[in-house]
């Protein structure tokens, strides 16, 4: 067992006549209620009929909604202040009952699931764990959650499931529309979808004239594998940036961050949760960090977790649940009518086996992508002293994704002038003929995640019968072809040349 004084509530108890019982100035330690420690609230309790080691007993019974202690089936043992001896005195008869019902009060909650055409084989199992999530509930609910869904891609095919008391009778309305009524579609309308559903909360709430003090809050819980590229509103702004400065986003973000514009249904704020998968497709560091901006921009405290393993995107959906749940759950602890002053309940918990440690899994390796060999050829025309033309055939191997080296030669032909003199007469006379030379020299070439490349060569060689060195520059576009520039000295004169020409291979693969 562990320490009897880790886990305990303890409060100022009194009857106040038949019906009429208090709890005040309540404190606890190791556990919580609620999130707090300390209540500033006065507790009511009721006059039940209860087992009490299998005897019937009336009993006065205080419930602690949202109680979050250590263990799930402690020992309960009740103690009162005694003025006699100035300590506390464990009561041996006192009923050592307890148990954890369901909370009656209610909570309105919202699923917003990304069906875009991106998730691929992953839609399965999106679909399963976000009904799972839905069945798990319905053991919780007697028609008090009320949950609704978003399936969302594009603005104009995003569908709405209305918000739905949840019971086990109208589980199948839930798997329908999950698993059969919602479609993919090509885009990703996330701010869209987002907005549907805050707004779906609060009418829902609204029309259904909720108790504040009956009700246990609203919550989003967004499922999405990429960053929005559909969601329009002209009353936010006629501009829709893309990236962290999108105005949806900044308007969205205020409804849920805590400041002046959040939103607030029946006084308490919308609490948001989100996974992000980065399993779909490839996304480039600047991605990651943009999609986790976006993911802690629409959640509260940041309840949001990005991954491209699918076992963790379930685990934090089951983490979520696991959250909700003890909101769901009510402690009840009972006490002797016949009883005034400080009394305390002590929960006793056995201390759980150490478990034998597990191997660890290894770690994945990370992908490493590198790319195919890429060839090129291109016509070159220019001029230095003279016109030039040319052919010129490049290749670059890849180290990684991203760089490769290689090497350019161009056939280069061109005129050359010669000069001559008679003897000893001042007459003289010029002569064209025609020169072939080469360049040949090392090449740099860096591909973008979007195909396209730069390229960068230098080199030397003859050009009209004159040694000659270069510098060239190229733009490889993302399809097949490039075009360059090229600066040229044969030491006497300047000149240069542009080329455009056609490439293969460079493909993406993995390593």
């Amino acid at each position: 067992m562990t320490n009897a004084q880790e886990y305990w509530i303890e409060g100022f108890y009194e009857r106040h006549g038949a019906g009429d019982y208090t709890l005040k100035d309540v404190n606890t330690n190791g556990i919580k209620i609620d999130g707090r420690t300390i209540l500033t609230e006065t507790l009511h309790g009721d006059k039940v009929r209860i087992l009490c080691d299998n005897v019937p007993a009336t009993m006065i019974e205080f419930a602690f909604e949202n109680a979050d202690f250590k263990c799930d089936n402690p020992d309960i043992k009740f103690q009162y202040w005694s003025e006699d001896i100035n300590d506390w005195k464990a009561d041996v008869e006192a009923c050592k009952g307890q148990t954890i019902n369901v909370s009656k009060k209610d909570m309105v909650m919202m699923l917003v699931l990304d069906y875009s055409s991106s998730l691929s084989n992953k839609r399965e199992r999106m679909k399963n764990m976000a009904y799972n999530f839905i069945r798990n509930a319905a053991n919780f609910s007697t028609g008090n959650i009320h949950i609704g869904i978003v399936a969302f891609s594009g603005m104009d095919i995003t569908k709405v499931m209305e918000i739905t008391p949840l019971t086990r009778e109208n589980l199948s309305k839930f798997e329908r529309f999950i698993k059969t009524e919602a479609q993919p579609g090509m885009e990703t309308a996330l701010y869209y979808a987002f907005d549907v559903a805050t707004k779906e909360i609060e009418k829902y709430v609204t029309m259904n004239s909720f108790d504040s003090e009956n009700y246990n809050g609203s919550c989003m819980i967004t499922f999405t594998d990429g960053l929005d590229n559909a969601s329009i509103n002209d009353q936010i702004s006629n501009r829709m940036q893309r990236g962290s400065k999108n105005e949806y986003l900044a308007y969205l973000s205020n409804k849920i961050q805590k400041g002046p514009l959040q939103k607030k249904v029946l006084g308490l704020p919308i609490e948001s949760y989100a996974v992000g998968f980065t399993g779909s497709e490839r996304f480039t560091n600047e991605d990651l960090t943009l999609f986790r901006l976006v993911l802690q921009k629409l959640t509260t405290d940041d309840n949001f977790t990005l991954s491209s393993d699918f076992d963790e995107v379930e685990g934090f959906f089951n983490s979520i649940f696991e959250q909700l749940t003890s909101r769901w759950k009510t402690l009840n602890l009972y006490i002797g009518e016949a009883q005034y002053g400080k009394v305390r309940w002590v929960l006793q918990c056995e201390s759980p086996e150490p478990k034998p440690e597990e191997p660890k899994p290894e770690e994945p390796k990370p992908e490493v992508y590198t790319r195919s060999p890429w060839f090129g050829i291109s016509a070159e025309f220019g001029y230095c002293s003279d016109f030039l033309y040319g052919l010129n055939f490049d290749m670059a191997f890849s180290l990684n994704e991203s760089f490769a080296v290689g090497a350019r030669l161009g056939m280069i032909s061109g005129s050359k002038k010669t000069e001559g003199y008679h003897g000893y007469y001042s007459y003289s006379e010029s002569s064209t003929s025609q020169s072939t030379g080469f360049l040949l020299g090392p090449e740099i070439k860096i591909t973008y995640p979007e195909n396209n490349a730069f390229l960068v060569s230098c080199g030397l060689g003859l050009v009209n019968d004159y040694f000659a060195y270069s510098l060239r520059f190229g733009y490889k576009t993302k399809k097949s072809f490039f075009i360059t520039a090229e600066g040229l000295s044969d030491g006497d004169n300047l000149g240069g040349g542009i080329g455009i020409g056609w490439s293969f291979g460079g493909k993406l693969r993995k390593k």
